[in-house]
C-alpha cells in the first residue's frame, strides 16, 4: 500500500489538472473539431445503418461513389482492448485524451526509475505540449490517443531489456502486447509507425551495448519475447489490420494501376503531397520559443499591438481601461459561435478579439499552431545530454534528431528522398511535420532523466554546476539574443501580406512589426522559465532543497510553462454545447428537396462546397465527392484525369444557360457524372437542385464492348464514347467478356433493394446481355450471386462493375462480406484470450511469490 500511495496521488492530481484545464466539460460542453464534424458526415450512412441492423456494414455509398468503412466507422469485434478502451472513455470528451497523455508518460517515467513526484512533473510537461492540444481542437482524436500510447509502448520495451531475467522479459512482453494493442486500436497507424523509429533507435543502442558487454544471448531472448508480444498486439487488432492492409493496396497509398498520365504511375503517395506540410528549418526554434514563427495561421492581437494602434486611428475605438476578462472572452466567444452578425464591440479590446489575423509566417501552407515542447524541456534536454549516462542518452538523442530532420521534409530532401524511396511504408504517410512527435517524446524523456541524474546522481557538485551553467547558458543565451534582436529570425513577412491592399494596406507594415513583437515577448518568457528552472537546480545542488521539494518545484514550473501556451490553442472558446454535436449539419432547402426523393439509390453533386474535401453532402446523400485521405486510387485518378475537367466545363456551361432546356443539354455532355448516376446537382442551398435527366441509373445494359489497350486508353476514352451503349474493358480482362455485341431490345435491369453492403437487381432478357453497374469496383470483399450461386463480375469503364448475364428473368445480388474481416475477428478473439491468460499468469506468480515470503 505504501508503494501504491504515490501512484494513486498521481492519478488524482492528473484528474484534477485535466478537469481544471478542461472545465467546460463539467458544464456539459465538448470540443467539436473540424475533423470530428467531417467524420460525422462521412460515417453517417454507416452509423445509421448499424443502429438498425445486427450486422454492421463494412461499405458506404455516401462518398466517392462507394468505399469501405475500414478507416471511417468500422466497429471492432469484441476484444480485450475494446473493453479497456471503453472503460477509459467514461471520462467525458477531451478529458479522456489529456488524461491518457498524463498517465501514459507517467507510466514511462516510473518504469525508467524516476521518482513519482518528478514523474508527475514530466507527465505534465509532455501532456501539455502544444501539438498534443492542437490536434484535439482539430478533432484528430485517433491521433491523440495513439500519441498517448507512444510512451508506454517504449516503456514496455525498455522494461524488458532493463529487467534482464525471464520475469522481466515476460512482463515487458505482456505490457507491450497491452499498450501496443491499445495503440493500434486507436487506429492511427502513422503515429504507431513513428513510435517504431524510437524503438529502433533504442534497439540499436541495446544491441551495441550487448556486443560490448557480451550479453547477446540475453538481448535476443528479450527481443524474442517482445516480438511475441508485438505479434499478440497485432492479433488483438487483426480485424482492422487485415482489412486495412488489404484495402491500402487499392488506395492512393498503394501501387500504381499502370496509368501514366498526370504522373499517376507513383507507388505510394506523391512526394509533393507527402511533404506539403514540412517544418521550416528555422521554424524548429518553436520547440523553445512558441511564437518564433507567429503561432497559428489565424490568430489574435491585443489592443497594444501595432495593428491595433492603426485600427484605433481609423475606427476611433478606444482601449478599455481594464482589458478583457475571462468572462468577457467567454461572452464574445459565445456570440461569435451563435450569432456573429449581432456582435457589437464596445471598445478596441473587444474589436481586436473578434479579428482573426494571419500571424504565421513560416513555410507551411497553414498551421493551427507551433510545436512547442517547452523552454524548460529544451534546457533540461541539453543538460541531460551532458550528464545522463551514454547508454540512456544516445538513443534518445538519435530519436530526437531523426524526428526533427524528417519533419523538415522538402527543406531537407536528401534524407526525405531516402526515406520515401527506401524505408518501408514511409511513402504511405503524408504531413511529415508529424515526425516531431518523435522529437517531443524523446526530448521530454531526456529532460526528466537529466533532472533525475542531476538530483540523485553521483557526480560532484562542481561538475553538476558546470553542466548547469553550460546548458542554461546556451538555451538562455539563444532566448536572450532573440529577445533583444528578434530580427535575427528573419523578415517576419508572410506571402499573404501582399494581398492586403487599399484601406487594408497598412497591414503590410503592422503585421511584420507585431510578429516581431510576438517573438521577442515569447523569447523573454522562455528565458525567464529557463532561469527559474536553473535556479531550482542550483539551489538544490547547494543543499538548500531536498530532492522531493526540487522535483515538486520543477513540476510547478513545467505546468506554468506549458499550460498557458497550450491554452492559446485549446481554451474555453473551443467548446460547444452537445446540441451542436448532435446536429452537426443542417439540411438546406436543396437538401430537403432531394431527401424527399424516395428512389432507392442515386448520387448528388454539391457545387456549394469543396467537392473532394467536404463530407457535409455525405451526411445527407450518396455523393460523387466527399472527404477522405484514403480514397481508392482509381477514383482519385478518375478525379484527376476526367472528373475535375468535366466539372470545370459544367460550371462554365451552367453560367451560359438561359432556359431549362439549356440545362438539360448541359448534362448531355457530362458522361462521367452520368455513369456515376448523378441525379441531382446543387448549385445553391437556397434553391431547387438541378435534375440530371441524362444520368444512366443504377445499372444499364450495353450494345457492345470496346477494348482498351492500356490504362491510359481506358480512362482517356471515357469522354469519347457513348458509355450508355458501349462499355470500355481493359484488354487484360478480355477473357472475362463472353460476347462483344448484344441485342438489348426488351431487356431490362433495375435496382430493387438498396443497403450499403447489399444490392439487389431484377433482370429480364430474352438473350444474353452485359450489364454495367454504377457502383465502384473493389477487388476484394464484394460477391455477386444469382440465386444461391456465386457468379463472377469484372471491372469496366475504368472503375465500375460489369457482369455477363444469361437470358432469363432473375435477381442479382451483390453482398460485401470480406473474408479478411471474418478471419481477423477469430484471430482477435484468440489473441484476447492469450493476453488475458498471460496477465493472469503474471499476477498469479506475483501473489504466489508474495505468499511464500510471508510464510
Amino acid at each position: 500500500m505504501k508503494k501504491a500511495i504515490p501512484h494513486v496521488v498521481a492519478l488524482l492530481i492528473f484528474i484534477v489538472i485535466t478537469f481544471a484545464y478542461l472545465y467546460p466539460v463539467l458544464q456539459g460542453k465538448t470540443i467539436f473539431g473540424a475533423d470530428t464534424q467531417s467524420y460525422m458526415g462521412m460515417s453517417h450512412e454507416a452509423v445509421e445503418y448499424n443502429k438498425n441492423h445486427s450486422e454492421q456494414t463494412l461499405w458506404t455509398g455516401s462518398m466517392f461513389g462507394g468505399m469501405p468503412t475500414y478507416q471511417i466507422s468500422m466497429s471492432e469485434p469484441a476484444s480485450v482492448v475494446k473493453y479497456i478502451d471503453t472503460c477509459l472513455r467514461v471520462l467525458p470528451g477531451p478529458t479522456y485524451r489529456v488524461f491518457l497523455y498524463l498517465v501514459g508518460f507517467y507510466i514511462l517515467l516510473v518504469m525508467f526509475g524516476v521518482s513519482p513526484w518528478l514523474s508527475i512533473g514530466g507527465a505534465v510537461a509532455f501532456a501539455f505540449g502544444s501539438y498534443n492540444l492542437i490536434i484535439i481542437v482539430a478533432g484528430h482524436n485517433t491521433k491523440a490517443v495513439a500519441i498517448a500510447y507512444m510512451a508506454p509502448i517504449v516503456a514496455s520495451i525498455y522494461y524488458a531489456f532493463r529487467h534482464n531475467n525471464l520475469k522481466g522479459w515476460l512482463t515487458g512482453a505482456a505490457l507491450l502486447a497491452l499498450f501496443l494493442g491499445l495503440g493500434l486500436y486507436a487506429n492511427h497507424v502513422q503515429i504507431t509507425y513513428y513510435t517504431l523509429f524510437i524503438v529502433i533507435c533504442f534497439g540499436v543502442s541495446e544491441f551495441v551495448f550487448a556486443v560490448k558487454e557480451k550479453t547477446l544471448p540475453d538481448f535476443f531472448k528479450a527481443l524474442g519475447m517482445l516480438v511475441a508480444g508485438a505479434l499478440l498486439a497485432v492479433g488483438l487488432n487483426a480485424t482492422r489490420i487485415m482489412t486495412t492492409q488489404e484495402y491500402v493496396k487499392a488506395t492512393m497509398r498503394g501501387d500504381s494501376n499502370g496509368l501514366t498520365v498526370k504522373g499517376s504511375d507513383n507507388h505510394g503517395l506523391d512526394k509533393d503531397y507527402i511533404t506539403a506540410w514540412s517544418y521550416g528549418i528555422g521554424e524548429s526554434f518553436t520547440l523553445m520559443i512558441p511564437n518564433f514563427r507567429g503561432g497559428a495561421s489565424v490568430g489574435k492581437l491585443d489592443a497594444d499591438s501595432e495593428t491595433a494602434n492603426k485600427i484605433e486611428e481609423i475606427t476611433g475605438y478606444r482601449k478599455s481601461a481594464s482589458g478583457l476578462s475571462s468572462s468577457d472572452k467567454e461572452r464574445l466567444d459565445r456570440v461569435m459561435q451563435t450569432n456573429p452578425n449581432s456582435l457589437k464591440p464596445r471598445n478596441l479590446d473587444e474589436l481586436m478579439y473578434t479579428f482573426n489575423l494571419p500571424l504565421y509566417w513560416g513555410e507551411q501552407p497553414f498551421t493551427s499552431g507551433p510545436v512547442y515542447v517547452g523552454a524548460i524541456v529544451c534546457f533540461l534536454f541539453l543538460l541531460g545530454m551532458l550528464i545522463v549516462p551514454g547508454r540512456e542518452k544516445w538513443w534518445l538523442f538519435a530519436a530526437a534528431v531523426l524526428g526533427l530532420l524528417l519533419s523538415w521534409g522538402r527543406n531537407f530532401m536528401p534524407l526525405t528522398d531516402f526515406f520515401i524511396d527506401y524505408v518501408p511504408m514511409y511513402n504511405k504517410f503524408r504531413t511529415v511535420s508529424m515526425t516531431l512527435t518523435i522529437t517531443c517524446l524523446a526530448m521530454c524523456i531526456m529532460a526528466v532523466l537529466g533532472v533525475k541524474e542531476f538530483l540523485t546522481g553521483d557526480a560532484k557538485p562542481v561538475s553538476k554546476l558546470r553542466v548547469l551553467y553550460i546548458s542554461a547558458g546556451i538555451t538562455g543565451g539563444l532566448c536572450l539574443l532573440f529577445w533583444v534582436f528578434p530580427s535575427l529570425a528573419g523578415s517576419f513577412v508572410s506571402p499573404q501580406d501582399a494581398s492586403y491592399t487599399g484601406s487594408y494596406s497598412f497591414l503590410q507594415e503592422t503585421l511584420p512589426a507585431d510578429r516581431a513583437a510576438l517573438l521577442s515577448s515569447d523569447a523573454l518568457r522562455s528565458l525567464i522559465f529557463i532561469l527559474l528552472a536553473a535556479a531550482v537546480l542550483f539551489v538544490s545542488v547547494k543543499g538548500k532543497l531536498n530532492t522531493m521539494v526540487a522535483s515538486v518545484a520543477l513540476a510547478v514550473l513545467f505546468a506554468a510553462d506549458m499550460i498557458p501556451v497550450a491554452a492559446r490553442y485549446l481554451n474555453s472558446g473551443d467548446f460547444v454545447d452537445d446540441s451542436v454535436v448532435n446536429k452537426p449539419y443542417s439540411p438546406s432547402f436543396a437538401d430537403k428537396y432531394i431527401l424527399s426523393d424516395k428512389s432507392l439509390d442515386f448520387r448528388v453533386l454539391d457545387l456549394t462546397v469543396d467537392i473532394f474535401n467536404s463530407s457535409k453532402p455525405s451526411y445527407f446523400h450518396k455523393t460523387v465527392g466527399g472527404y477522405s485521405a484514403v480514397k481508392l486510387r482509381r477514383y482519385q485518378e478518375l478525379i484527376d484525369v476526367q472528373l475535375s475537367p468535366e466539372l470545370g466545363r459544367l460550371s462554365q456551361n451552367l453560367r451560359k444557360v438561359t432556359s431549362e432546356a439549356d440545362i438539360y443539354k448541359v448534362f448531355g455532355n457530362t458522361p462521367i457524372l452520368n455513369m456515376l448516376n448523378t441525379k441531382y446537382v446543387i448549385i445553391s442551398g437556397a434553391s431547387l437542385p438541378l435534375f440530371n435527366n441524362y444520368a444512366y441509373g443504377n445499372a444499364w445494359l450495353v450494345d457492345k464492348v470496346r477494348f482498351a489497350a492500356t490504362p491510359d486508353d481506358e480512362i482517356g476514352l471515357l469522354d469519347d464514347v457513348d458509355l450508355q451503349s458501349v462499355v470500355l474493358v481493359d484488354e487484360a480482362l478480355k477473357e472475362s467478356v463472353r460476347d462483344t455485341v448484344f441485342n438489348t431490345e426488351d431487356a431490362e435491369i433495375q435496382l430493387i433493394s438498396y443497403q450499403p453492403n447489399r444490392l439487389e437487381y431484377a433482370f429480364s432478357a430474352k438473350t444474353p446481355q452485359l450489364a454495367v453497374f454504377s457502383e465502384v469496383f473493389y477487388y476484394t470483399g464484394w460477391h455477386a450471386y444469382i440465386g444461391d450461386k456465386e457468379v463472377p463480375f469484372f471491372r469496366a469503364d475504368y472503375l465500375l462493375r460489369a457482369m455477363n448475364l444469361e437470358a432469363g428473368s432473375y435477381k442479382i445480388t451483390f453482398v460485401f462480406e470480406p473474408s479478411s474481416y471474418k478471419i481477423g475477428k477469430i484471430i482477435s478473439i484468440i489473441s484476447s484470450i492469450l493476453l488475458t491468460l498471460a496477465f493472469c499468469g503474471i499476477i498469479f506468480a506475483a501473489v504466489k511469490k508474495r505468499n511464500n515470503k510471508i510464510r
